[in-house]
């Protein structure tokens, strides 16, 4: 056994006849045995990082390559010298045993063609091998949100950490941001070195723009979990403020939503999600990149035109395009979603124990004190032990609680600052504000949220309006209720 392989591999010296084959190959061997280490590593452990993910299975290929096409090069080069090399001599070129002329001349009778040639198609397979598993471990890699949060890790942070803690947490980044085929891959892989290249240059848009204006339909996306089209009965729903009082006294609003759905019997579809139904589409003109300006307006049953809305006063600027409605429309922060305003955090936080109520005028004056926050992250810690220590001697000198429940405090507002505030990418309070329903910074804005249609500024030919009755979404239940004071009925179902 011995014999034959030393006769397979006798040609090896040739690979340091000549520094450029001898540095191919020392690529090649280091590159391989780097990439079949980590695949055995990947495939026996939790897995590497993402930044040694990013260059052994997405560098490393390429450097391989490099170095194959460095061998047969540099044995050209090497041959080519020894011809010369002849000539200059005197003599007739001499015939190399190992070139590929002599190969072809001796054909299989040859036992060093033999030996070469096997050598030959022992290493390419074992190269197709190493190249195939690394390509596809490399493209699992890209498609894994590991990969798409953290190796750009400062511009993604902010949706990376919002995605890890949202309902979709388990649905992968390329579910909804590349389509189904060839062509969708390809086009999200050239924007991907476009962006790429942004940050390399540092030269990226900070925040992050929304909406995604070549996000996947919701038809492709939303609906594969989700189905719109189920009967919809009604859901309750709960709404807490508190006031700026020092007991932080909880007020419950209970509203009880119209999601709506196709009914069985009739077929008709009603309520919310009549908006993105199969028997109906909502069309509307765009005039502005965040779709927040609507102009006109038409509605199509069953593939026809049924109505069309036009504002009473048009907008100034141009039209930018026509737009199909669907469910990010509404559920634009289904799962990057924030807190909102530093008021909507922490009446979140209250309602749900990350702050605690019992601490006296804490709603007042953590609102105050996040509202005016701007440290870097590294420094919100120490920052807001001093900040709500000076709050409460600006607000309430007499009523300070005690170092305890202060620096719990100091810690829950670290941890909402931390989850909705970004300096380096310019991201802070409503940023990225939700478009579901009407209670953000500013309700009485007629041009928000689903006021953008229902402000009643939009009319028919007839003079019919898009109604901006409350009713069609939802019915006040019960507003501004003490949590004592709600029904027997419903009091289990509030999370307080």
């Amino acid at each position: 056994m011995r014999r034959p392989f030393r006769a397979l591999v006798a040609f090896l010296p040739r690979l340091g006849s000549n520094w450029l084959t001898l540095f191919g190959s020392i690529i090649v061997s280091v590159s391989a045995a780097t990439m079949l280490a980590a695949l055995a590593i990947d495939l026996t452990s939790s897995g590497l990082n993402a930044y040694a993910s990013a260059v052994i299975f997405l560098v490393l290929p390429g450097t391989m390559a490099m170095g194959l096409v460095l061998i047969p090069v540099g044995l050209v080069m090497e041959r080519r010298r020894l011809a010369r090399s002849s000539v200059s001599g005197g003599g007739a070129p001499a015939e190399d045993p190992a070139s590929l002329q002599a190969a072809f001349a001796v054909a299989f009778q040859s036992s060093t063609v033999r030996r070469r040639l096997g050598f030959l198609l022992l290493m390419t397979g074992l190269n197709v091998l190493v190249f195939s598993s690394v390509t596809y471990k490399a493209v699992t890699f890209m498609e894994t949100p590991r990969f798409c949060g953290t190796v750009c890790h400062k511009v993604m942070q902010p949706e990376f950490d919002a995605y890890n803690t949202s309902a979709h947490s388990h649905v992968t980044c390329v579910d909804c941001h590349v389509g189904s085929g060839a062509s969708s891959t390809l086009k999200a892989k050239l924007s991907g070195l476009r962006q790429v290249w942004g940050v390399l240059t540092d030269h990226y848009p900070r925040p992050i723009p929304t909406p995604v204006h070549n996000l996947r339909p919701a038809s492709e996306t939303c609906e594969k979990c989700h189905q719109p089209g189920l009967p919809g009965a009604s859901k309750l729903g709960f709404r807490v403020h508190f006031k700026k009082d020092k007991e932080n006294t909880p007020q419950v609003t209970a509203l009880l939503f119209h999601t709506g759905g196709k009914d069985k019997k009739t077929g008709r579809w009603s309520g919310i999600h009549w908006h993105t139904s199969d028997q109906f589409k909502v069309r509307y003109e765009v005039m502005d990149d965040k779709r927040q300006t609507i102009g006109k307006i038409q509605v199509f049953e069953n593939g026809k035109l049924s109505k069309e809305f036009l504002p009473v006063k048009p907008a100034s600027c141009a039209v930018m395009g026509l737009r199909t409605m669907d469910c990010v429309d509404c559920h634009n922060r289904a799962t990057h979603s924030y807190d909102g305003t530093a008021e909507q955090a922490v009446e979140r936080a209250l309602a749900d124990g990350r702050l605690d109520r019992t601490v006296p005028w804490l709603d007042e004056v953590a609102t105050s004190v996040l509202k005016e926050a701007a440290p870097s992250r590294a420094q919100a810690a120490s920052y807001f032990e001093a900040a709500l220590a000076e709050g409460y001697k600006r607000l309430h000198g007499t009523e300070k609680p005690d170092l305890p429940a202060m620096t719990k405090a100091a810690g829950g507002l670290t941890k909402l600052y931390e989850r909705n505030v970004y300096p380096d990418m310019n991201l802070s309070w409503d940023t990225y504000p939700s478009l579901l329903g009407h209670g953000g910074p500013d309700p009485g804005n007629t041009k928000a949220q689903c006021f953008r249609c229902h402000s009643g500024d939009y009319q028919t030919a007839q003079g019919e309006a898009v109604s901006s009755k409350c009713e069609l979404c939802h019915e006040v239940m019960l507003k501004d209720e003490l949590p004592a004071d709600l029904p027997d009925e419903i009091r289990p179902l509030l999370q307080l």
